[in-house]
């Protein structure tokens, strides 16, 4: 069934190739996009739900506090007193529409990876790149950047945590990329593309529900 599924995929990104005059690498980044341009509105709708939540526990963040120290020596009724804390403030536990998201991508992207993996084995040249089954460089410095400006304008992220925990992921995202072929680099470079223009969309929408529902940042 993994089988059939993964060449599926295969099948359809050399339909696309074909129909991009033979251009596996523009056929890769058509696919990324389109399938980040599906999932867009979950995974937006995930992120602005993780946004209001962190929102609230901010709000919440000073009887948290006092909570803390009422229980300082009794976990069980700090954590019992917390949640109910958040059952009166309706903070939920941020994993539904996470949870989800991460369900669907998951099998789709390892699918799609494995397929792209297969197709690209024969494939030649795109761009610059001689050839899109080995790693190369630049791509994967592009991809980096990319992910660096979706992490940027993300609004959901904290100044605190913009400078402790920014650098994390860019440099996870170059070490794995450095390493990857080229031809799954332009996938997660079309990916990061349209991971920008979420992070876009959602400071946007966070912006025009400010007045209503202010961070406290």
């Amino acid at each position: 069934m993994w089988s059939t599924f993964v060449n599926g995929i295969a099948g359809l990104l050399a339909q696309l190739a074909h129909a991009l005059d033979g251009s596996y690498g523009l056929a890769v980044i058509a696919m990324a996009v389109a399938v980040r341009l599906i999932l867009l509105p979950m995974t937006l709708h995930a992120a602005e739900q993780a946004w209001h939540r962190q929102a609230k526990l901010l709000k919440l963040k000073p009887e948290l506090d006092r909570l803390r120290e009422r229980h300082a020596k009794d976990p069980s009724a700090y954590a019992t007193a917390t949640q109910s804390l958040y059952r009166q403030h309706g903070v939920t536990s941020g994993l539904g529409s996470g949870m989800l998201t991460a369900i669907v991508q998951a099998p789709l992207g390892a699918g799609i990876y494995a397929a792209i993996r297969q197709s690209v084995a024969g494939a030649g040249s795109f761009l610059w790149v001689s050839k899109l089954a080995r790693p190369d460089a630049w791509l994967a410095i592009i991809v980096t950047l990319m992910s660096c400006a979706a992490i940027a304008l993300n609004p959901a992220m904290s100044e605190q945590a913009r400078t402790a925990v920014h650098w994390l992921p860019v440099i996870v995202t170059l070490l794995v990329t450095w390493h990857l072929s080229a031809g799954l680099c332009l996938y997660w470079a079309g990916g990061a593309g349209v991971g920008v223009l979420q992070a876009a969309l959602l400071r946007q929408r966070i912006n025009r529900s400010k007045p209503a529902s202010s961070p406290g940042r």
